[in-house]
């Protein structure tokens, strides 16, 4: 039996509804909407990343690494013009926990939507009470670590999404 063009339309609209019910959503999203200057949106919290930490662009994330004192840092993602977008921020800890991936080392980060994430600590804007020091998070095993806020380590960038 032959359908019309309108029928096998309809089919195919129909199949396709079906097929797509069962694929999961993909955490991690990974665009470019400006050249060099990828972005990586969370479905699972709403974040906005930048796709690459300070130093790096392109959809490889490749140049040179930069390292930021911890108010350089805040200074850094608070100045920041990155794929047309200037509302970025230095995450807090939590945040930036939620994009190291337990189930890998060397780096700790899923190499789809970060991929040339180097294995070193990353500032998070979360102060330790107290004493002069900030959390990073580690990004080769992961670890957490309170640094003193004038030693220099890297940055990646976060917004609310979208």
């Amino acid at each position: 039996m032959r359908l019309p063009v309108a029928g096998i339309v309809a089919l195919a609209v129909a199949f396709a509804v079906v097929v797509r019910a069962d694929v999961p959503v993909p955490r991690f999203t990974r665009t470019e909407p400006v050249a060099g200057q990828p972005i990586v949106a969370d479905a699972g919290d709403g974040l906005v990343w930048q796709g690459c930490v300070a130093g790096r662009t392109g959809s490889a994330c490749s140049g040179l690494v930069s390292p930021y004192t911890w108010e350089a840092a805040l200074d850094y993602c608070q100045d920041l013009t990155w794929a047309g977008f200037t509302d970025w921020y230095l995450p807090n800890v939590t945040e930036l926990a939620s994009i190291d991936d337990d189930t890998r080392v060397d780096p700790c980060a899923d190499p789809t939507a970060f991929p040339g994430t180097p294995s070193v600590d990353l500032w998070s804007s979360t102060s330790n009470a107290g004493l002069s020091c900030a959390w990073t998070i580690d990004f080769r095993f992961g670890d957490t670590r309170c640094r003193g806020k004038t030693g220099t380590y890297f940055v990646r960038c976060v917004r609310r999404g979208p």
